[in-house]
């Protein structure tokens, strides 16, 4: 299984990240996978919502439809011009922020770390799922994954390219 680090409990912003774990969408898998990535490094909790309905059916989806509704009520969800949802989208505190390109942006401006730590005066705080799939919830579920060194094994292999894990 990957390995990874608990999220940095610094980072209090809410970032909701919508994406599809469906490989045969190749080029918005990536981009998704790529946004996945960058965020782990930085040790950022993240809140995917996946568009691919069989993970979804696979987990409760609450948490996801409750992201979906609040997103399309309030007119952000953003499509393409024949009406096809744009994958990855990345809202910080419910704001858009756009896909890969523009988070790796605000990394490389610095103005990624700012906006996480909510030191931003000018960011709008605007939460998608307050009380949903929390940093705390996260941790907590992460209690009793870790081996003696330490590192910690995540159990969500939707996202590995290798084949299937070899049995324990």
């Amino acid at each position: 299984a990957p390995v990874r680090v608990s999220p940095d409990t610094r980072y209090i912003a809410e970032v909701v990240v919508l994406l599809t774990t469906l490989g045969a969408k190749r080029t918005e898998y990536n981009a998704g996978k790529r946004v996945k990535d960058l965020l782990e490094i930085k040790r950022v909790h993240f809140k995917p919502v996946d568009f691919n309905r069989d993970a979804r059916a696979a987990g409760t989806g609450e948490a996801e439809n409750v992201a979906i509704q609040t997103l399309l009520s309030q007119g952000k969800l953003q499509t393409s011009d024949d009406n096809d949802l744009i994958l990855p989208q990345i809202f910080i505190d419910g704001q858009y922020i756009g896909g890969i390109e523009e988070l790796q942006d605000l990394e490389d401006e610095g103005r990624l770390e700012v906006i996480l730590l909510r030191q931003d005066a000018r960011w709008q705080i605007d939460e998608i799922l307050p009380g949903m799939m929390t940093i705390e919830q996260r941790l907590q579920e992460d209690v009793g994954q870790y081996d003696d060194d330490g590192s910690y094994h995540d159990d969500d292999s939707e996202y590995q390219d290798e084949g299937p894990e070899a049995p324990p």
